[in-house]
């Protein structure tokens, strides 16, 4: 009959207990602008989910899916949501009863110097028991250490894909500026050719007395300035390297190889934006979800430092088999067991309680406040991105009309000097500007596709929200 009676009991506490003591918990709204004035009047624009392969670069997809595969930070956020998840599953089983199975075996000599005992007695105890020990979660502390134990866990698992975005768009916007490093390094090699020329020329003109030392002087500065932009750039191509490489899970060595057999020697296009981009867009950052459950699991410790305030019961019973004998442990006469409870109620701990109680709001307080911000930066990334769009677009199309003045001009010099009236030095002038002009056009067309990855970054791009759904439903 009594192991019937603590099974009984144990399932009336579990019925019983679970009643909250934290705070109803309102999620604070952010007003957003109802939609995003983009530049672009385009009507289509690449999924957010892999936006990155709208540059039809396979080489770069390539890239992005050995860094998802090789990342350091990825993999350390992945093991941090083995941890949380080991976290949750130790706060679930105090919600439970536990049930051990305890077996001892003791050889026992009482003192022959004791009240009515004139001598040694020696006997054994052999035991074998199940135990089983119960805390009654009457004021909902272990819930609430389960609920915040799970908005924990589920806010890793958006940690986990805040740090793949950011991953995602460092390769990209590595990759980008890999390429443009490389084609400004050809652009300046051409132009320290043209500098070269020139310099002969104006050395000529200046042993025929027809210049000052004072503009052959300058020639070979100009000279000098574009090799140290050529050292520069060959030092930054470098640095580069080492970065993506740190990114991809590969050696510099790798990158070097890759750089010198694979990059595309030329910027791809801008992806294209489409206009009036809807507010809801934000929701996709995973930023603001886990902002979000870690706002739930301050508000549910709120309820397990209250929970302290109140009595702890405890149930405890053993149902086995206790005997001096070995040989007759598990004999009918054997057995036996036993069942309990016990309470204990805080009287007078010097406020401690109240420390923790005080603690738990304040956190739920930073909490909020870092929901706020986290909302507030959301919008803030997604407005500079698209206002810098804005500008890089029309200081793109300003450089390109630029860059074809030049043109122009360079092609009219080279005319000239060809038919016989056109100075050399004028076409070597004119072919510099050029190229200074198409050094100016690679770093806008650098910083537009930079703007796009910043953009996408900033409206969650490569957050699978159903997936990231399927994968805490189970919690």
């Amino acid at each position: 009959m009594m192991p019937k009676q603590i099974l009984t009991l144990s399932i009336v506490a579990l019925l019983m207990g679970g009643c909250s003591l934290s705070p109803e918990l309102s999620i604070p709204k952010s007003e957003f602008p109802e939609r995003y004035e983009a530049l672009s009047s385009a009507s289509s624009s690449a999924s957010l989910m892999q936006w990155w392969k709208a540059y039809g670069d396979e080489k770069l997809s390539a890239l992005i899916e050995e860094a998802l595969a090789n990342n350091y930070d990825l993999q350390s956020s992945m093991a941090n949501i083995s941890l949380a998840r080991a976290t949750l599953s130790s706060a679930t089983s105090n919600r439970y009863p536990s049930l051990d199975a305890e077996g001892s075996g003791r050889k026992y000599r009482s003192s022959a110097d004791t009240f009515n005992s004139t001598s040694h007695n020696t006997y054994n105890n052999f035991g074998l028991s199940a135990v089983l020990s119960y805390e009654l979660d009457l004021w909902g502390k272990y819930k609430e250490t389960e609920a915040s134990a799970k908005s924990s866990l589920i806010a890793t698992y958006a940690a986990k894909e805040t740090v793949k975005i950011a991953l995602i768009a460092s390769v990209a916007e590595g990759y980008f500026t890999l390429i443009s490093l490389n084609e400004q390094l050809d652009v300046v090699k051409e132009t320290i050719v043209a500098r070269e020329e020139g310099l002969k020329r104006y050395a000529v003109q200046y042993k025929a007395g027809s210049i000052t030392k004072a503009t052959l002087l300058q020639e070979e500065a100009e000279l000098r300035s574009a090799q140290i932009n050529k050292d520069s750039l060959e030092q930054s191509i470098v640095t580069q390297q080492s970065a993506l490489a740190v990114l991809v899970g590969k050696s510099p060595k790798e990158i070097a190889e890759f750089a010198k057999t694979s990059l595309p020697r030329v910027l791809p296009n801008d992806i294209v934006v489409p206009s009036n981009l809807p507010s809801e867009l934000l929701q996709n950052r995973p930023d603001i979800k886990q902002a979000e459950e870690n706002l739930k699991a301050a508000n549910a410790n709120i309820g397990v430092a209250r929970a302290a305030y109140f009595p702890s019961i405890s149930l405890s019973g053993v149902l086995g088999y206790e005997s001096t004998q070995l040989s007759n442990l598990v004999s009918s006469r054997s057995a036996m067991h036993n069942f309990g409870g016990s309470v204990a109620s805080p009287l007078f701990n010097m406020g401690k309680t109240s420390s923790s109680v005080e603690s738990a709001k304040a956190n739920k307080e930073i909490a909020e406040i870092s929901y706020a911000q986290t909302v507030q930066k959301a919008f803030q990334e997604s407005y500079d991105a698209l206002n810098t769009r804005h500008i890089l677009i029309t200081k793109l199309e300003h450089q390109k009309a630029y860059l074809d003045s030049m043109s122009q001009v360079f092609v009219l010099s080279k005319r000239q000097y060809e038919a016989g009236y056109g100075d050399y030095l004028a076409l070597l002038d004119a072919k510099r500007n050029y190229l200074s002009a198409q050094l100016a056009l690679i770093q806008v067309k650098q910083e537009l596709l930079s703007s796009g990855v910043s953009l996408y970054k900033a409206l969650g791009g490569g957050f699978d929200k159903e997936h990231f759904k399927e994968e805490t439903s189970a919690l």
